[in-house]
């Protein structure tokens, strides 16, 4: 089916402002949550008490933060993009070795473009005298991590994020070719996250989720994935700030290195392993991206995405000063 440039503008548009409107949402949910959290506490006896108990948990607390703040605007994405029609495509089975070629191409590159991001942090910092560090909510999060952070981190986000990107926008993008709907889901991803260090790695990630999704045509091995991943980086901090915890510091500083060797380990498994199978796996996609046409551009040129890109550019450029 040749599409015209109408169909790409109104296909994307209505994606990019249904995902700025979900950004507006989620600020709406925090301002919201915080009215919940003082209405709370400020009753204090009765039902009150056992809700501002769910509330300050360490185990919950985060987790009916996000509700508000995530969870609801993420699934009012799917009313607001009800109008468009998705792509849908009987479900294939994924063989446990292209799963596994998947995983270390995710951790391999995803740290590569995570030190690319740390350098780039490092450079703006010089100029800005803001300190690196501040430049990624992630070191906010290491911070105060809790039981209930984890939870979210290593399942629930890679599940709702995996719905709406590889689920929701890419199945309503695929009609207009796999690789067009899994290059524009990476870089909504991406930029997602609202700064520089998250943005790059995500996207790279993103494009080889997106490969798992048009392969598989489900998102199953997706967050099967993508809880590895969020949880391979987890253990990694959950066990060095355990050692540290316990007062056993050499140790600590022994795990930090090993860790380190690990993860160059990875890199070169990854940059393996894309060689092997990565670049296969995008002429794959490119084979069932349609005839080329024009109007291609108009996946990004279009009112949404630009609302999008000045929305978490701003987002962005407010980390870096």
């Amino acid at each position: 089916m040749v599409h015209k440039r109408r169909d790409f503008l109104i296909t994307f548009t209505i994606l990019c402002l249904a995902m700025c409107a979900c950004s507006g949402f989620q600020y709406l949910g925090s301002a919201f949550y915080g009215l919940v959290w003082h209405r709370i506490h400020g009753l204090g006896s009765g039902g009150a008490r056992l809700l501002s108990g769910l509330f300050d948990s360490p185990w919950t607390g985060v987790l009916v933060q996000y509700i508000f703040s995530i969870g609801v605007p993420f699934l009012l994405v799917v009313p607001m993009t009800c109008f468009v029609r998705s792509d849908r495509r009987p479900a294939h089975t994924l063989p446990a070795e292209v799963w596994m070629s998947a995983l270390f191409m995710c951790l391999g590159f995803g740290y590569i473009f995570n030190f690319l991001g740390v350098f780039l942090d490092v450079f703006f910092s010089v100029f800005t005298g803001v300190p690196a560090t501040d430049m990624n909510p992630v070191m906010d999060a290491l911070d105060e991590l809790t039981p209930g952070m984890v939870i979210y981190t290593c399942l629930i986000a890679p599940f709702m994020e995996e719905f709406i990107f590889r689920g929701v926008l890419l199945k309503k993008a695929r009609r207009f070719g796999d690789r067009t709907a899994v290059v524009f889901c990476a870089v909504m991803f991406g930029l997602m996250h609202g700064n520089l260090n998250q943005c790059l790695y995500a996207v790279v990630i993103g494009l080889i989720l997106g490969y798992v999704a048009v392969r598989t045509n489900r998102i199953f091995y997706n967050v099967l994935l993508h809880m590895a991943v969020n949880s391979f980086s987890m253990m990694l901090v959950l066990v060095e700030n355990g050692l540290n915890a316990l007062g056993m510091s050499a140790m600590a500083a022994a795990f930090s290195v090993g860790s380190f060797i690990m993860i160059l380990l990875l890199i070169a498994a990854g940059i393996y392993f894309f060689f092997r199978d990565g670049r296969r796996y995008w002429w794959q996609m490119g084979r069932q991206n349609g005839w080329p046409t024009p109007y291609r551009k108009y996946v990004y040129l279009n009112p949404g995405f630009i609302l999008y890109m000045i929305i978490f550019g701003i987002e962005m450029i407010s980390y870096i000063l």
